[in-house]
């Protein structure tokens, strides 16, 4: 999973912009994360938006390692068990047109049979 990173005061921020919205730098890159962090946030949806999403699901907002949060998916984990402050891992699933998506399981099940972490 790659983040953009600020030239100057070394950030990391999402999504892309043109300019670092901590410190208005042009000059960013993108760079490796290690997928890490934790639930910072989270809803389950019991009615999703159209009928290729199967609910219940859950949606969070991840705090990732690097500084910055990203809303996904948590996947391998029973709504009810999900807990602010669960460390999880990024695992990339297929959206419903097939598109390889960031979501993240459990960190002790990131690693699983149905598919590894990045």
């Amino acid at each position: 999973m790659l983040r953009p990173v600020c030239g100057r005061c070394e950030r990391s921020f999402f999504t892309p912009q043109v300019v670092c919205p901590l410190c208005g730098s042009g000059q960013w890159t993108y760079e490796p994360s290690e997928g890490r962090g934790a639930v910072y946030s989270f809803t389950v949806v019991h009615r999703p938006p159209e009928p290729a999403f199967e609910a219940p699901y859950t949606l969070a907002i991840v705090d990732v390692a690097e500084g910055w949060h990203l809303l996904t998916w948590i996947v391998d984990c029973p709504p009810d068990e999900v807990r602010i402050g669960m460390e999880v891992q990024v695992r990339f699933v297929a959206g419903p047109d097939g598109a390889l998506l960031p979501a993240f399981a459990p960190r002790a099940t990131a690693h699983g049979p149905a598919g590894a972490a990045a």
